[in-house]
């Protein structure tokens, strides 16, 4: 009595605090936000709720658990919600908590449990521990810090923990990549929600005294559960062999060098660093300089530079400093003999760059469900229906007196029937035939769920140079000509290449631009000397290219002078110069409007104390003296390529880092812009703070604090077709609007709330606080073709604002600055080497931007044999079921063998082959209709479901109609005939045979009918294991239907004896009429309401 009324009392708190969760009162304590670190790369948390599980209510769920079968376990398994509020209890004291309930900045919530090192609690999420700052009273996740500290205090720091706390507490220095055990596998495969629903139909049909198709499909079910375990294994270990870096390294440790396990560095190892070494943690050069390769990071083969931090007092920023620190998966080809060559280590394990790569393999963001929900409801409808037409019948049957249970058991059947729980299987052969497909055509993918997602695109993003462009340059012309001296000097020495076994290596440009002046370069000198203008220059110092300056530079002497000779964008040497060099910007923009490439050329004399001095101080008042033109030629098959795109429809963009009007000039040559348009280009100028429009040498300029600046824009921007823009002018957008991005799972929509607009889409949220502007901003992006002098972390945002317009964007780039925006967009494409294929969904082996169609083209097709697929099993058990009901009004079934034949033997091959359809040869202007509610995609099922309905009701009276023995009467209702009650089904019959054999007939027709090949697919005759499948089906009908034993291996009645009067002949021509109206009318249908949309924008 006293437990009965502490479960009383459970149940009521249980109840109220439902209640306080759905009407929003407060009953829990506040959430501990979260202070988030750039190591979480694309999975940064938002808050962090202690909770304790309540041993009480687990005794509860188990009592539960049993008493329901096990459905209740299910319950909690499969609604977060439920499984959240049930078990835990939200605390306020964290040292009481048992748990932590983890929110995503996605929304999405999950539940880690709490661990415990040195007294003090963490949590492991997504391979990230993550622990509690008691100062600040913010959670964060646990990493070396470096964070507002000098690199002299870092390494100071490094010293504060013994090698073991260190390892406990950061972990060991390599990326483990977890693999399910079978046990733990198969628990959750064989507890999947489509497997329960199998489960259910095994036990209907085991009642039903039906045997051999529950069996085959449990064995179907258990081949399939462990054929994908061994694929995620596979996949998995091939994961690992990426991962894995096994070496041995030396560090140095008090004074002295230590041999040991790479996986066994620690953050604040000093690690020594040498040639041929691959790195296998994130760390920062503190001594010495080497030359490395980044490919499989980047995916690009360039040989970069790069050296120790020059002021170790100064705070050390990762990010920004780049040119100073290594990567995990770096290799090392070059070191500096001369010195010793130190680096510290900063981050190991899934805190590097490369551990957050595998982190977005392993953790990849959800793919959109739109279509599955809406294949669910759709799904629940036809079992609603199937259950009123049911219901119905039961005037027809009652009367029949069924065994109460045989009617209960035919009603659970036609349920199950409606629910397929094998389609998740063959959408997911779908993705991963088109995988293997672009595989064979050297595109590499690692998400199945992006081909898809290829099947939505409407809006496709390029990078310019090393994408539209080769990588190649070929200089032009030096200007101006009197000036050759000097700028010979500064092409000369403003580099930083490298020779390895005599052959010349780094940025293609700089190679160019050596070869262009006709200087020797000593590499095996220390430091190098350059000779040239009967002079021999000796570098002093390199300050590699930063994309925040857009300028690189050197300190040089000629043995009596110190120089620095810069190199760069012309515009921002320009703005820094000793005197504004109107002429060559002129010049400047004259080249640029033609496609080249420009650098400027500038120098500065320096006194023999000012070498030392830091960039910011050097890179001032300089002596702008000369351009350097160059030619970046188009890819072979670039502007085929985009012509392609176009004529779909497509809306085709440009996000550059190079010059406004050298990227506007490779757009209208690779044809993504008209050549006859004027393009207008917005830019911003921060000094005057003023927006500036320029188009050919016609300039207009809006100052920001003229009272009508946004009614000018907004006047000066209704007459133009096509825009460009700057990353300033875009940086300007966003600070006047002030816009937020975040990440959300909302729906598509465009409101207000508290005085703000918003756009929604299932990816981003943007805020807007000025709605005025906003509307302008939004305008510019959606008109804007061509975006240039973009910084890396800009093309993302680009992405993710147009993505704001429910767009669905491809992304395709060539690397580093290149990668956000990659894995920003629905699709990404990079070109890349096979070992750096996880870097992006779609890797391709060659540099031909051909691998964008080849992506598409199977994402089409493959979303339309979805598509399919789901129409197709739909269709065909909606039909059986109207079959059953007709055998029922004799008391009949289909037979054991019968069963297994419509729902395995027939359409299972018949559905593995449909998956295997490749694509058209040709890009389609328009996208596969993956609405199901869309009136064309229900008139397709429909369709088909009218006129193979209707020729099983005329099969089933004219059946009747000819028959002239019964077991009683003629005249007399057959009702009358059937021996009452009826505790068993017959399972050998006159209408169960003349059933099967229309089914037999109309599983086949249906799948030429729903077969789409225009504009997506190749021909139905084309897919020979489909069509061979086909016409096996068909064959084996007529041999049923004609011959007199042709049906025996079926257990079927001879439907062509003397009882019949030849029915057998009118049968088949009633499922050949309705099979042809079917596919007459499905072709009209397709015709004028096809199942697909234009694509537009």
């Amino acid at each position: 009595m006293l437990q009965f009324r502490h479960l009383i009392l459970f149940i009521r708190e249980y109840v109220i605090k439902i209640k306080n969760q759905l009407f929003g009162q407060s009953y829990i304590s506040m959430p501990f936000q979260v202070q988030n670190s750039c190591i979480e790369g694309q999975h940064p948390l938002s808050q962090i709720q202690p909770i304790r599980i309540s041993k009480s209510r687990i005794l509860l769920a188990i009592i539960l658990s049993i008493s329901t079968a096990f459905l209740f376990a299910l319950a909690l398994k499969y609604f977060k919600k439920l499984y959240q509020l049930f078990l835990f209890i939200e605390c306020s004291d964290e040292s009481i908590a048992t748990h932590y309930r983890i929110v995503a900045n996605s929304g999405e919530e999950f539940i880690c449990k709490k661990k415990m090192m040195y007294d003090k609690p963490f949590f492991v999420f997504k391979m990230l521990k993550y622990s509690f700052n008691a100062s600040t009273q913010f959670y964060q996740p646990i990493e070396f810090e470096t964070k507002c500290k000098t690199l002299a205090e870092i390494i100071n720091l490094s010293s504060k923990q013994t090698r073991e706390q260190k390892i406990k507490h950061f972990g060991t220095c390599q990326l483990k990549i977890p693999i399910e055990s079978i046990f733990i596998y198969s628990l959750h495969a064989f507890t999947g929600p489509f497997n329960i629903l199998q489960y259910f139909a095994v036990a209907i049909w085991f009642a039903e005294k039906t045997v051999l198709q529950p069996v085959l499909i449990l064995i179907f079910t258990v081949l399939t559960v462990y054929l994908n375990y061994f694929l995620y294994v596979r996949s998995r270990r091939r994961l690992q062999q990426l991962a894995n870096i096994h070496q041995d390294v030396t560090i140095k440790e008090a004074d002295q060098f230590k041999l040991i396990n790479g996986a066994d560095l620690v953050p604040g190892d000093l690690l020594i660093l040498k040639e041929n070494q691959t790195l296998n943690c994130d760390c920062a050069i503190i001594s010495g300089d080497v030359i490395v390769n980044e490919a499989t990071l980047t995916g690009e083969g360039i040989p970069i530079p790069k050296s120790a931090l020059p002021n170790q007092n100064s705070i050390f920023e990762l990010e920004k400093m780049s040119q100073h620190c290594l990567f995990e998966g770096t290799k090392l080809i070059q070191v500096n003999n001369t010195q010793e060559n130190i680096a510290i280590v900063l981050r190991t394990g899934f805190t590097s760059l490369r551990g957050q790569y595998f982190r977005n393999v392993l953790f990849p963001e959800p793919p959109s469900m739109r279509f599955y929900i809406q294949a669910a409801k759709f799904i629940l409808e036809i079992a609603f229906i199937i259950a009123v037409v049911y219901g119905f019948l039961l005037i027809e049957y009652l009367p029949m007196e069924f065994k109460s249970s045989i009617l209960v058991l035919r009603f659970l059947d036609n349920i199950v029937w409606s629910i397929p729980p094998s389609m998740p299987i063959f959408f997911q052969i779908c993705k991963t035939a088109s995988l293997v497909r672009l595989e064979a055509k050297g595109v590499i993918g690692n998400n199945a769920d992006k081909v898809e997602s290829a099947g939505r695109i409407d809006t496709c993003c390029f990078d310019k140079t090393g994408t539209l462009t080769t990588l190649g340059f070929k200089a032009i012309k030096a200007f101006p000509e009197e000036e050759k001296p000097i700028l010979d000097a500064i092409m000369g020495c403003c580099h930083h290449l490298i020779k390895l076994n005599g052959q010349l290596l780094g940025d293609p440009l700089e190679i160019e631009m050596l070869n262009f002046v006709g200087w020797q370069c000593n590499f095996h000198n220390n430091p190098v000397t350059i000779e040239g203008n009967g002079k021999i220059y000796t570098i002093h110092k390199i300050f590699d290219f930063s994309s925040q300056k857009s300028m690189m530079s050197v300190i040089v002497t000629d043995g009596s002078k110190y120089y620095l000779y810069v190199k760069g964008s012309p515009e921002s040497i320009n703005s820094i110069s000793i005197k504004k060099r109107d002429d060559l910007i002129e010049e400047f923009n004259l080249n640029a409007i033609k496609g080249y490439r420009v650098l400027g050329l500038a120098y500065k004399e320096l006194q023999q104390n000012q070498i030392d001095q830091q960039r910011e101080q050097l890179e001032q008042q300089l002596n702008f003296v000369g351009l350097l033109v160059m030619e970046n030629p188009l890819k072979s098959d670039t502007s085929d390529i985009i012509t392609t795109l176009k004529e779909t429809g497509l809306d085709i963009k440009v996000i550059s880092g190079d010059n406004p009007l050298t990227t506007i000039q490779c757009a209208k040559l690779a044809g993504i812009v008209n050549q006859d348009n004027e393009i207008t280009f917005l830019d911003y100028n921060q000094s005057n703070q003023e927006i500036i429009l320029q188009c050919n040498n016609n300039q207009q300029i809006i100052k920001e604090s003229q009272p009508n600046s946004i009614q000018e824009l907004e006047q000066f921007l209704s007459t133009q077709q096509e825009l460009a823009l700057t990353g300033k002018f875009l940086e300007y957008m966003f600070n006047k609007g002030n816009f937020l991005i975040e990440s959300k799972n909302s729906q598509n929509s465009f409101g207000k709330q508290q005085s703000k607009e918003k756009i929604f889409t299932e990816i981003n949220q943007i805020d807007i606080d000025d709605g005025s502007f906003a509307q302008i901003a939004i305008s510019i992006i959606k008109k804007t073709k061509v975006f240039a002098r973009q910084k890396p972390e800009q093309k993302k945002l680009i992405i993710q604002i147009i993505q704001s317009f429910g767009r669905q964007v491809l992304m395709c780039g060539d690397g580093a600055n290149d990668c956000s925006a990659i894995s920003q967009a629905q699709v990404g494409i990079s070109f890349s080497e096979a070992d750096a294929s996880y870097t992006a969904p779609f890797s391709s082996k060659s540099t031909s931007l051909d691998c964008v169609v080849k992506v598409l083209l199977q994402g089409k097709a493959a979303t339309m044999t979805i598509i399919e697929v789901f129409q197709y099993q739909i269709s065909v058990n909606t039909l059986k079921f109207i079959a059953v009901l007709f055998t029922f009004l004799e008391a009949e079934t289909f037979a054991d063998f019968q069963f297994t034949y419509t729902s395995i033997i027939s359409n299972i091959p018949l559905l593995i082959f449909l998956c295997l359809s490749g694509p058209c040869d040709t890009l389609a202007k328009y996208n596969p209709l993956d609405d199901q509610f869309a009136i064309y995609n229900q008139i397709q099922i429909y369709n088909n479901l009218i006129w193979g309905a209707a020729g099983l009701i005329v099969n089933f009276f004219i059946s009747q109609a000819v028959r002239d023995v019964h077991t009683c009467e003629i005249d007399e209702p057959i009702i009358n005939c059937i021996p009452k009650p009826i505790d068993e089904l017959k399972k050998s019959g006159d209408i169960q045979s003349v059933m099967f054999m229309s089914l037999m007939f109309f599983f086949m027709t249906f799948a030429i009918n729903l077969y789409i090949s225009n504009p997506f697919k190749q021909r139905y005759f084309r897919n020979y294991l489909l069509l061979l499948w086909t016409l096996l089906g068909f064959i084996l009908f007529f041999v049923s239907a004609i011959f007199p034993k042709g049906g025996k291996w079926a257990k079927l009645i001879n439907v062509n004896d003397n009882a019949f009067q030849g029915y057998n002949w009118i049968m088949i021509a009633v499922v050949v009429i309705a099979s042809l109206l079917g596919f007459i009318t499905q072709t009209i249908l397709q015709k004028y309401l096809p199942s697909k949309k234009k694509i537009e924008f």
